[in-house]
Formats: C-alpha cells, sequence, structure tokens
C-alpha cells in the first residue's frame, strides 16, 4: 500500500511506502525538474544474477548512497552506473515486482519485473558474464578490444574478417593503431586520428571464408548476449549495425559467384590498399571452364550481373571454407529468427542463401555422389569432398569403413545450413537418410579418421574436426544422433586413451575446450545445458584466453629455439625462464617440435591458433601483419552464448 500526497503542479510529494525491505517513508518524484524517473528496463524478465539495464534520467553520474531494488530486494552489485542508464544484476531470493531506484529518499518505480527460475532456466553461461560467479572483467574488458580493432580495423572495408599490414617504417601510423586501442575506448579511428583507417594501414589480405565465417559467428553470438543480458542500448545497437553489415558481406561471398547454391572461397575489394589479383575468366571462348586443370583458388572478376564491380572473388571454396561459412549462418538464424528489429528482408535473403547451398550439395552430382561442394564453372571444387566414402579427394567406396572426419563435417555443415533454411522436406531427409539410412552420426561414433599422427599432425584437420562437432552437436536435434557425436567426442577426440595418443586437453587451445564443455553439458541451440559440464575445460578455455595480447597483436617473430639450443636438444624461452625440451624437426614439413605445447607466455603468434600447431617453439613474421584476433573472439563469444 503506498498513500500519496501529489501537487496539480507536479512537485515531490510524500509517500508512505508498506514494504518492510524498504523505508517507510519516502519522497516519491513525479516529472519535476531534478527529479529521477526510469523509462525503460531491459530485459524485463531474468534470472537471479542475470544483468538488467535500468534506462532513465537524473541518476546521477555515480551511485553515491543511492539504491536499486527488484521485487522487494535491494541490488547490490552494481555493473555501472550513469546519470542515464544503471546495470545491476537481479539479486539472489528476488521475486516478481516493482525495479525501483531510491536517491536521497526519493524513488522512481520502472515497472514489473519478472523474475525466472529453474535449473535449466537459470543456467549461467559457460565463460561467466556479469553477476555470474567466475566473471573476469579484464577478460571481457580484452574482448571488448579486441572487438573494436577487429571492426574498426580489420573488417572496416567489407565488415568481414581480414588481417592488416602496416609496414615498419610507417611509425607514425603504427603509434595511431597503438594509441587508438590502448588509450581511448572509442569505435571511430576516422575520428580519433583524423584520417580515415585506408590512409593508415598498407593493406588488407582477401576475406577468407573459414576466418570470416567464424569471425560472424562470435559477431552474432555477441550481439546476442549484449542484447538478452542487459548491456546498455548503444553498445546493443552497435553491435546489430555491425552484424547486419556482416551479414550483407555473407550474402556477397554467394550473390558474386553469379551462381544459386555457390559460394566463394573468399573475396577481395579492389578500390582499398592491398592489390588487385590477377582474374582469370571461368570459361573459354569455346565454353570450356578455365583453367583447364581444377586447382585450390583462381580469381575472378564479378559473375553477379555487375552488383559488385569493385570485388573480385577467388573460386574452389574448399572444406574448411566452406565450414566456416556455414558456422556463420547457423549462429546468425539462431541469434536473430526472432528479433523484430531485424529486417525481414535480410531473415528472407540468409535463409534462401542456406537453402540454395544445402540444396546443392544433397545433389548427387556427376560423380555419382553428393556432399560435394560446387563451383560456378560447373565443377567441383579443388577440396569438394565431404561424403563418407570419399578419403582426401579420393571416392572409395568398397573400404570396410567409411570416413567418420568427413561425416562429422557433412553433419555439422548440413545441420547449420538446414537449421537456418526451415526447410521441412530437406530436413526431414537429412534425419531419414543421412543421419538414418546412412548413420553419418554412427560412422563418427565409430571413427573419427586423421586428427592424430603424432608430431605429424595437422592441426587445420584439428581445427576442422572440433568445429565440425561443434557444430553438429549444436545444430543437430535428434537425440540418439548426439549422443553418437558425444561417444565420438569423448572417446575420438577430447579424450584419446593410448601411450602415445594425442591428449588435446592439455595444448592450451580455446576453442577444443569450449567444445568438450558444450558438448559434455548438451547444451545446443535447442536447449541450455542438460548435465554439468566439464569445469576442468572451461579453466583451461579461459586460461588460454587470458594470454591473448593486448591488442594491436602484431606478428612479430618469436624465437624460443636459436641454432645452438636446437643442437643442445634444451631451449629457454624468450622470457628467459621457460623450459623447452625439443623433438628435433619431427612436425610436419620437417617442423622443429617441442614434446609439450608451447605455454602461452612464450607462444608464437597465429592469426588462428587453433589450427596451429602449439609445439612449434620459433614462428611469427616481420611485424607488419595485423591480426584481428579471430581466435580469440569466436571461443570467447561462443563461450559466452551457450548455457
Amino acid at each position: 500500500m503506498e498513500v500519496r500526497l501529489e501537487s496539480r503542479f507536479g512537485d515531490p510529494h510524500l509517500a508512505m511506502n508498506a514494504s518492510a525491505r524498504w523505508s517507510a517513508l519516502a519522497l516519491v518524484c513525479t516529472l519535476a525538474a531534478g527529479c529521477h524517473e526510469i523509462t525503460a528496463v531491459t530485459p524485463s524478465e531474468g534470472c537471479p544474477r542475470s544483468v538488467v539495464t535500468i534506462a532513465g534520467s537524473g541518476f546521477g553520474a555515480s551511485q553515491g548512497t543511492s539504491r536499486v531494488g527488484i521485487g522487494g530486494v535491494e541490488a547490490t552489485q552494481v555493473v555501472s552506473w550513469s546519470a542515464t542508464a544503471i546495470r545491476v544484476a537481479v539479486p539472489d531470493g528476488a521475486v516478481s515486482g516493482d525495479v525501483v531506484v531510491e536517491m536521497n529518499g526519493d524513488v522512481a518505480s520502472g515497472g514489473p519485473f519478472v523474475v525466472l527460475a529453474g535449473a535449466q532456466l537459470c543456467r549461467g553461461s559457460l565463460i561467466p558474464g556479469p553477476a555470474e560467479p567466475g566473471y573476469d572483467a579484464a577478460l571481457e574488458e580484452l574482448a571488448h578490444d579486441y572487438d573494436r580493432g577487429f571492426h574498426a580495423i580489420a573488417a572496416a572495408t567489407t565488415g568481414l574478417n581480414q588481417e592488416v599490414t602496416v609496414a615498419l617504417d610507417r611509425a607514425e601510423d603504427r603509434e595511431l593503431i597503438r594509441a587508438f586501442l590502448q588509450d581511448t575506448d572509442g569505435w571511430d579511428f576516422a575520428a580519433f586520428a583524423g584520417k580515415p583507417i585506408t590512409e593508415a594501414l598498407s593493406g588488407w589480405a582477401k576475406v577468407a571464408g573459414f576466418t570470416s565465417g567464424v569471425g560472424l559467428a562470435a559477431d552474432a553470438y555477441r550481439y546476442g548476449v549484449l542484447r538478452d543480458t542487459g548491456y546498455p542500448q548503444i553498445e546493443v545497437d552497435r553491435a546489430r549495425q555491425q552484424l547486419l553489415r556482416g551479414m550483407e558481406a555473407l550474402h556477397i561471398a554467394v550473390a558474386i559467384t553469379g551462381t544459386p547454391g555457390v559460394i566463394a572461397r573468399g573475396y577481395q575489394r579492389t578500390d582499398v590498399p592491398g592489390g588487385v589479383p590477377a582474374t582469370t575468366p571461368l570459361f573459354d571462348g569455346d565454353g570450356n571452364p578455365l583453367p583447364p586443370e581444377k586447382n585450390n583458388g583462381t580469381w575472378r572478376e564479378d559473375n553477379s550481373g555487375g552488383l559488385y564491380p569493385n570485388y573480385v572473388w577467388e573460386d574452389s571454396c574448399s572444406r574448411d571454407q566452406y565450414q566456416g561459412w556455414a558456422t556463420a549462418y547457423g549462429a546468425l538464424w539462431e541469434v536473430i529468427r526472432d528479433d523484430a528489429t531485424v529486417p525481414q528482408a535480410a531473415k528472407d535473403e540468409l535463409q534462401a542463401d542456406a537453402r540454395a547451398l544445402a540444396t546443392v550439395l544433397m545433389t548427387v552430382q556427376a560423380s555419382g555422389y553428393d556432399l560435394e561442394i560446387q563451383d560456378a564453372d560447373g565443377r567441383p571444387t579443388y577440396h569438394a569432398y565431404l561424403n563418407e566414402s570419399a578419403f582426401d579427394r579420393l571416392y572409395l567406396p568398397n573400404l570396410p569403413i567409411k570416413d567418420g572426419f568427413f561425416s562429422l563435417m557433412s553433419t555439422g555443415i548440413l545441420g547449420a545450413l538446414l537449421y537456418t533454411a526451415e526447410d521441412g522436406l530437406l530436413s526431414q531427409r537429412f534425419v531419414d537418410e543421412y543421419l538414418g539410412s546412412r548413420d553419418l552420426d554412427g560412422i563418427v561414433a565409430d571413427n573419427v579418421v586423421g586428427i592424430d599422427f603424432g608430431t605429424q599432425t595437422n592441426y587445420s584437420g584439428s581445427n576442422m574436426a572440433f568445429l565440425g562437432m561443434l557444430t553438429a552437436q549444436h545444430w543437430v536435434k535428434p537425440a540418439d544422433a548426439r549422443a553418437n557425436l558425444a561417444t565420438a567426442l569423448d572417446v575420438h577426440m577430447y579424450h584419446r586413451t593410448g601411450a602415445r595418443a594425442l591428449d588435446y586437453g592439455a595444448l592450451g587451445m580455446a576453442l577444443y575446450d569450449i567444445v568438450e564443455a558444450a558438448g559434455v553439458s548438451g547444451a545446443s541451440a535447442y536447449a541450455t545445458a542438460q548435465a554439468p559440464t566439464n569445469p576442468d575445460a572451461v579453466t583451461k578455455a579461459v586460461a588460454a584466453l587470458r594470454s591473448f595480447p593486448e591488442p594491436p597483436f602484431w606478428d612479430e617473430a618469436v624465437e624460443n629455439c636459436d641454432a645452438d639450443e636446437i643442437a643442445a636438444g634444451h631451449c629457454v624461452g624468450v622470457d628467459g625462464i621457460t623450459e623447452i625440451e625439443h623433438k628435433g624437426k619431427d612436425g610436419r614439413n620437417g617442423d622443429l617440435v617441442a614434446a609439450e605445447a608451447i605455454p602461452w607466455a612464450v607462444r608464437p603468434p597465429s592469426n588462428y591458433h587453433w589450427r596451429t600447431d602449439p609445439h612449434k617453439p620459433n614462428g611469427g613474421g616481420d611485424g607488419s601483419r595485423m591480426l584481428p584476433g579471430v581466435d580469440f573472439r569466436w571461443a570467447y563469444w561462443y563461450g559466452r552464448w551457450v548455457h
């Protein structure tokens, strides 16, 4: 009960508030000057310890002695406070009721907030966010800075992941980039530097499907996290605009080929620094495809009918590049499907492209097999093969086993594309044929070939396997298929056994650890965790992510083992502390490798750590290349999204 005395002029009035948890007498403001008011509470429902944003005015620059209450319980964990927005965690013990802000005895009410409950409903994320136990504010700040560098610099010209270079003799520009990322919190490089980013860089590398795809997936989950957990509206709006730009860029990857169901390996703008690759027509004068012998990527002119005259594209999309693109489709649809602020036309375009890609992938080609990536010249791409009867680039249908590695990749790719397309017939065929009569998930449970060759292991393959497991477990729904996938993750991947088995949990590879943690829990696009996660894997993932350097992340050479140390068989890392025992040049392609994974404190840089051999003590470049940290962003934001 509340008794109010109010002036017709809108002056502050007295109120008798009967709540036992709040002062019995408080001054309640109306819209008079000097009073504070609540205009919105977002979200309008949430779990204990989730973050709520209270928008309004007159809150003051800092909290001081002011208090916030939700459902009659004081919210003591304040995430941020400004004159127009307050972010607080829903307190333990809160019940559904009004959100109120009390300042100097004056109380403003923001209307009802529904407190959710239930073990499944209110699980936290794998990587804790604000107000969740274990939240690491410094790690989120690192992610924030990588996000700023990604969008203001790396993705500035296309909206997708690209590496950039700044020549070593351009000291002023390199310092501008450092100062922008380390001394400011802004997103507009031109406003800071007084010139556009195109004038500060030597050039951009191409857009590549794999890193661009997972980078866009990271943007999707970042937007979803900000939107759903009460971050300031300005941050949500910015993330949405960045996401919409990325969606347009994803559409270019299919539209520029001029062929429905075909996607580019990558592409590049011709009107920005970085050089223009020489192009080859799709066909000669007689209609024969060029080059005569298919290769692993030929640059082509825009084939969209003139939509993208300032772009060229690379054909022959390989398995890993395709996998990255597919991951983007699934993540985007998961986040935007029910979001009314995303234009319907953008949603329709995303679904149509995903449906076309899935249709072609599920079509039997001239080889007599499906699950072949097709190209705009009418041929399969060089590394097209994802069919369970294929091994590398050969079909071997009479072998006593099928290819579990390709089965895993194709299950995840189709899972993501069909989740997005929402095509009933294709989805039913996937369940009946691919998971049913062909038993792709059962093949995966039997074997995941080719991911452990000891010191000769190709970590690009390891990365494809773990991303295949992530996409399959996240977007494949039938329970029996999910059980087979869980078996494969446990037996063939993360917990391999045997005296010489590669221990994927001991490599400091955060994405692998996140895949394990999510897979064990049963979390997916369809449900939050159904079982306890693997906390040790989460701890390892967070530790690896914490070890990334503060951006800008330059590709500088790291030599932990010099020539004398190589000859001696023992090295001391560049920190002067870390002891490294190496195994000689026993790695893939004759690389020098250590007996154990290189600790993060001295690990050489990589443009994507999750596909780089962690045993290589030496690596890096000349320092002119700025790495966007897309590997960090993908693992971090996926971990923040999964509950």
